[in-house]
């Protein structure tokens, strides 16, 4: 991923193009800077989902200077939203930026998705179930597949997904509510801590058990 990110500021650059950067998900989730600062690659323009406003609803997009006076008032590009500047939201968005800033807040982040993902891969071998997952900081992604790692769109279209729907409403009878869809990110939040975790796995261990291949 790095080389493909670096390699798109390059290409951008060659033929004077904009480089724009998604961080609607990997926004405050993987770095406090994103994406772009956990691979120090830098883009033209930054949109954000409503993690900037602690999970209310707001976005914001952002970049480099020549590119944002083109916006009004001072250039002739109308730009508004209705939550703009919303106090709720934007009184919830200091707040997290709060809890974020706190020294190894990412480190711990990480480190308890780990956990999460290590403990999965290792109860579903136990149980012979085909399992691998991709992850960085708080996100993660899992896959009934035997390839590791998954880097190409054909390895992740390989995934047994009736295994994962088995997965699924297993963990779900057991209070354990995770993306519905196979393709989705997960992700482990500040809320979440270790006795978060290892009641997952156990719920983990006995669906495993119980699905069939």
């Amino acid at each position: 991923l790095p080389n493909f990110l670096s390699g798109l500021r390059e290409i951008c650059d060659q033929y004077r193009s904009i480089l724009i950067f998604d961080e609607v998900i990997t926004g405050f989730r993987v770095a406090l800077g994103g994406a772009q600062a956990l691979y120090q690659v830098m883009p033209d323009l930054t949109t954000l989902g409503k993690i900037i406003g602690g999970g209310m609803p707001v976005g914001a997009f952002g970049g480099k200077r020549a590119i944002m006076e083109h916006l009004a008032p001072l250039g002739p590009v109308y730009q508004a939203g209705t939550l703009s500047g919303n106090p709720v939201a934007m009184a919830a968005g200091l707040e997290t930026l709060k809890q974020i800033e706190k020294p190894n807040f990412y480190a711990s982040l990480e480190h308890l998705t780990r956990q999460l993902c290590e403990g999965l891969l290792e109860r579903a071998k136990a149980a012979n179930i085909p399992f691998t997952y991709n992850q960085v900081g708080s996100m993660f992604g899992l896959f009934f597949n035997d390839a590791s790692p998954i880097i190409h769109y054909e390895q992740v279209m390989n995934s047994n997904t009736q295994l994962f729907n088995q997965f699924f409403h297993g963990m779900l009878e057991q209070g354990i509510y995770l993306a519905p869809s196979a393709f989705e990110s997960g992700f482990v939040s500040a809320a979440h801590q270790i006795e978060e975790i290892q009641v997952t796995l156990q719920a983990a261990e006995k669906t495993f058990k119980k699905m069939k291949q």
